[in-house]
Parts: structure tokens; sequence; C-alpha cells
């Protein structure tokens, strides 16, 4: 049985530099810079499971509860509302650092709304705007979602803007990795930890037993559950429905990620912890060990460095090319929004997102989460300040952590969700000042993107204003 790999939340494990960050809030009073443009790079919030129960049913010997009050990988109305509070956060830093003005039609016409042609992506960027904009709705630039039409921006490959050499790839994957075999050793506790929770195995019971019980309720009652955690892990080319985050195939990780990926959602979206994995260890200790799964698939799919560039140069191009524009006050071909535009809002999964910090080699940590972890919701957040040297960049990584999703906490000033200023590497002066120079960033960022895998800005058609996009 096969179904395709979804993906949920986090980032990398194996981190060849380890990162110097410093928590910070966005807030720094008079700190002699101010805010001229700000691009959120962000992952979809809240979204049911991506791949239908039924589907998922022979990986566990329960059946899957069927609470998600949407269909399958849609956003899910909790979703919503904690993406409007985000936004609603959002607009209260923009007004206190004087971005924005206050009056509605006239922020919004200096922002520039995009979304990958998702339905959950483009319903995330309409409730960021809700919250930023409340009093107007704000145009959600798109490409087709029913039917689906891939952004070049966020997955060139599926938009054949950039050709991947998948053996290539896979030859650097088993570079880094070795083999599926010392993959599936590396995450050995993570998988029994899964399975345990799967087959419903004692807690502490280790080793657990490797063969799986009968799933009664499984499409075939009279055949045993399938072992997700026990697939062999190739590490070889994908073959057939090539795309960004799809191009090595790892197996057993897929079947994995695919069957543990509804706990996270289920505890996020305020399932009654009896819902949240069956009541098995509902905890966030396990839903954040369960997501190191996920943390090895991007680790192999978007972080290394081949991967990374090809599937990431096109979007890092266009945050490049509307930073451009804010700085010289000419047009930028190829660049997110036009020469007045101050905010970007882009959204997309926490593949893209993952896959552009591969490319600077960015990492985070915020409480509660993962090394690298991409939370629905979160963001890549560069910030561009004038100061009286000239121009310099901020690099954040922003979150509502699990608490602030599942519970729909407001955010405040006071009460923000997580967030920590980022370590560019070769762009920092010092460990305690992660300000980069912004022709240091430039040089760092053209440095990173491969031209060849960006779109030909004279070739480039962006989408256009898309409306009425529903769960279907």
């Amino acid at each position: 049985m096969t179904f395709n790999r979804m993906v949920i939340v986090l980032g990398l494990v194996f981190a060849l530099i380890v990162p110097v960050q410093v928590p910070a809030q966005t807030v720094r009073d008079n700190d002699g810079t101010i805010l001229k443009q700000i691009i959120i790079f962000g992952r979809h919030s809240i979204r049911s499971a991506t791949v239908s129960l039924t589907e998922l049913q022979p990986f566990a010997v329960d059946v899957y509860p069927h609470l998600f009050e949407v269909k399958t990988g849609c956003l899910t109305p909790n979703g919503k509302t904690a993406e409007i509070l985000l936004g609603t956060y959002f607009r209260s830093y923009l007004l206190h650092e004087r971005l924005l003005t206050g009056d509605d039609h006239t922020d919004a016409a200096h922002s520039y709304f995009r979304s990958n042609s998702i339905e959950r992506s483009w319903m995330t960027a309409d409730a960021l705007g809700t919250g930023l904009f409340p009093d107007i709705t704000v145009p959600v630039h798109s490409f087709s979602v029913y039917p689906q039409k891939p952004d070049p921006v966020f997955d060139p490959i599926a938009a054949h803007v950039a050709k991947v050499d998948s053996n290539l790839a896979v030859a650097q994957v088993r570079e880094i990795f070795n083999s599926g075999e010392a993959v599936a050793s590396a995450y050995s506790g993570d998988l029994a930890l899964i399975r345990s929770v799967l087959f419903d195995y004692p807690l502490g019971t280790l080793p657990l037993p490797h063969k799986p019980p009968h799933c009664p309720h499984s499409p075939d009652k009279s055949l045993p559950c399938i072992d997700a955690t026990a697939i062999k892990i190739p590490l070889t080319a994908t073959t057939e429905n090539i795309k960004t985050g799809q191009v090595v195939d790892v197996g057993g990780l897929a079947y994995t990620d695919g069957a543990a990926d509804p706990f996270v959602m289920e505890y996020a979206d305020g399932f009654a912890p009896k819902d949240v994995a069956w009541g098995r260890r509902p905890t966030l200790e396990l839903l954040s060990q369960v997501t190191r799964i996920v943390d090895a698939v991007f680790s192999i799919e978007v972080r290394t460095p081949y991967l990374s560039q090809v599937q990431s140069s096109n979007a890092a191009s266009h945050i490049l090319g509307a930073m451009q524009q804010a700085v010289t006050g000419s047009e930028v071909p190829g660049a997110f929004g036009d020469v007045g535009t101050q905010m970007v809002a882009a959204i997309s999964s926490d593949t893209y997102v993952v896959g552009l910090a591969g490319l600077l080699n960015l990492h985070w940590q915020l409480p509660g989460y993962q090394p690298d972890f991409c939370a629905p919701g979160g963001a890549l957040v560069f910030e561009l300040r004038q100061s009286s040297g000239g121009y310099l960049v901020r690099v954040f990584y922003t979150a509502q952590d699990f608490d602030q999703l599942r519970y729909l906490t407001p955010l405040t000033l006071k009460e923000p969700p997580k967030t920590t200023q980022l370590l560019v590497p070769g762009g920092s002066s010092s460990a305690t000042d992660l300000d980069v120079d912004f022709g240091v960033f430039q040089k760092l960022m053209t440095n990173a993107i491969g031209r060849q895998y960006v779109e030909n800005p004279s070739k480039e058609i962006p989408p256009g204003v898309l409306t009425g996009v529903t769960c279907q």
C-alpha cells in the first residue's frame, strides 16, 4: 500500500554547525534603527491529516478518531483562528514599529500576500491578512488551487523551472547519512516510541515486539497491521511524481511520518486528551519526540546542500529582490511585490520554510520544540532596517508554541509568540550581535542562490489574486 508522504512539523537533527542564538523578542525600543520592510515566509496553520484516515488505518491497531471538522488536508477552524491571532500580533508589532499607519486600505496597498496553490496555504494567508488588516479583505495572490497549478517560487521542480539531478541528490544524501539502515539505527528510539503508540504496546516494553498485531479495523481484517517503523529506508531516487521535498525515496520514514502525523495536529487542534494518539501518553514530550522523524525526513529531502539550492533558490531570489527594491527604490524583476511594498507574507508549507533555512544554514530552537521545528503557522521573518550606518537585516524564527495553538491564546506585545533571532553564518559580526549589514546579507544570498534554478524574470508570469477558495 502506498500514500503520499506528508510533512508535519520540523527541520534538522544532523546539524553540521551548532547554532549560536540569542533569544529575543522582536520589539527593541530605541535601538537606533527604523523598520523599513518585513518579509514573513511561513507555514500554513493547523490542518487535518493530509492522508485519509481510511488509508492510514492499516498502520494502527485502533481506529483513528474522525474528529477533524474538515476534509483531508484542509485548514481547520481552529487553524484559521490561530492564524488570525498571529496576524493580530503582527499588526500590533508593526504599528509599534510604525511600519503600519493603522489605515488598513493604505497599509494593504503597501503589502503583498502570496500563497502556494494549496487550499490550506491560501486560507492561512487570508487569515493572517484578517488579523493584520481587520477592516478589509486582503488580496492573496496564488495560482489555481482546483485544479492545482504548482507555484515555481515554492515548488520549482514540479513547475519545471528547476531541473534536479536525482542521482546527484541521492549520492550526496548517502555521503551524509550513509544508508537507510544507519538512519533507522539513529532514530531507533523514536521509531520504537511511535510503534508503541500505533500498536498499544505498554510503555517501557523494550525491545518492542517486531511482529505487528492483527488490525481488526483495517479494510482486510484477516491481515496483520503494517509496521510502518519497520519498512526499509531505501535512500534511492524517486522515479514518479518528482517534486520539491520528494526527490529521494525515504521509504519507512515517510510511512512512519504519515502514521504519526495526526497526533501532532490532534493536540494543536484542541482534541480531548483521550483522542490525542488514542489517549496513549498524549503529552507534549511525546509529540515533540514524534516530530524527530520529520527531522530526519527534512534533513534528507531539503537540507542537504545540493537539494536546498535546487529547491529554494527561486524563493530566496524573490526575497532578496524585494529587499533590494526597498533599499534602492528601483524595480527588481522577479521580486515579491513592487517598489513600494513594505510587508510581504508568503505562505506555503514547512517543506519550503525548512528548505529556505537550509539554503542559508539557519537553525533555531524554541521552547517545547525540537531543533528547527517548523510549527503550524511558524515562519522565517526577515526584517530590513535602516540605521545611521545604512541598512541591516535581522532574521527571526517566530511561531506559536503548542499550547498557544491548542488553547488559541491571544497574542500581544507583552505575550507574544515564541521568537528567536537567528545566526546567519558568515554575516553576523559577533555571537551577541546577530544583525547583518545588508551588503553582507546580499552577498551571502547571492552566493547561496543557484541562478540556474531561478526562473528567468522576463518569462515569469506572477499569479493573480485568487478568491473564494474553500475546503474541497
